[in-house]
């Protein structure tokens, strides 16, 4: 448990550091990173499962879809990119195989950029359209995602007695996700009074509470699935590139919700 409260308070800090010295480009650069990364892993369990992935077509729109989010001069640049990516792969897809071969081959290659590429690739959107206060709604967010993470494993290991999904993930707790949505959220809310201080932030203080718990919660989600697909393949962590914590996917897993779940709200409400 120590390990991976330290890892990723580590690698929380080196990415603050990034940001600090290349602010924008550092971002992106970044979660273009994380979300190659993620894709990678996340293609080896697909193939675990089902055999086949269309992996040059899926690492090829994985790399184009965050950088098109953030430098398509169109809005919502990466989601126009990942329709036409999951169109070119149906017609692909119809060319190439027989009939009985698509739903083996086609669906895990869709899946897996909807679940990575697209899902991450609304950071670019927050940073994007975030305009001055964009990367501090970034770290804001993946903060927060963060910190019900850190918070759901100390109290869960520490004070879980009911179980919470134990066919997706055995150690989680009910004990353990309330302690994770309740220090998400009071680490949000002083995040968000810090990032005041500095920039005209564009989250509200007062909503930073309950913004900071709906994020948390579906990242819980996030987690889930993917614990889910971990069991499916048979494997503990979807990697080994982040010391303490296991693969890309593993720290991206709550991302994969939080970040839609995110630029939605500001969307509606303050973009």
């Amino acid at each position: 448990m120590l390990r991976r409260i330290f890892g990723t308070f580590l690698l929380l800090c080196l990415i603050a550091l990034a940001l600090r010295l290349f602010g924008n480009f550092g971002a992106i650069l970044l979660l273009v990173c994380f979300t190659m990364g993620a894709q990678i892993e996340l293609t080896r369990i697909l193939q675990r499962l089902s055999g086949r992935v269309m992996v040059r077509q899926v690492f090829l729109w994985t790399l184009f879809i965050p950088l098109g989010s953030y430098y398509l001069p169109i809005a919502q640049g990466g989601i126009w990119l990942t329709l036409l990516a999951v169109l070119l792969a149906v017609i692909y897809g119809i060319a190439r195989w027989h009939p009985e071969q698509l739903l083996t081959c086609l669906v895990p290659s869709i899946f897996s950029l909807l679940y990575v590429p697209f899902t991450l690739q609304f950071g670019a959107l927050l940073l994007r359209e975030g305009g001055e206060s964009g990367l501090w709604l970034l770290s804001w967010v993946v903060a927060v995602s963060k910190l019900s993470d850190i918070g759901g494993l100390f109290i869960g290991i520490g004070c879980g007695r009911h179980s919470f999904a134990c066919e997706y993930s055995p150690k989680k707790t009910w004990e353990g996700f309330f302690g994770g949505v309740a220090l998400a959220a009071l680490g949000g809310f002083f995040l968000c009074t810090l990032a005041h201080i500095f920039v005209n932030f564009c989250i509200p203080v007062w909503l930073s509470l309950p913004l900071a718990a709906l994020l948390a919660s579906v990242g819980a989600a996030g987690d889930l699935l993917e614990s889910a697909l971990k069991r499916l393949a048979k494997i503990k962590d979807s990697g080994h590139a982040i010391p303490g914590i296991g693969g890309c996917l593993d720290f991206c897993d709550t991302l994969t919700l939080s970040m839609p779940t995110a630029y939605i709200i500001m969307q509606i409400f303050y973009f």
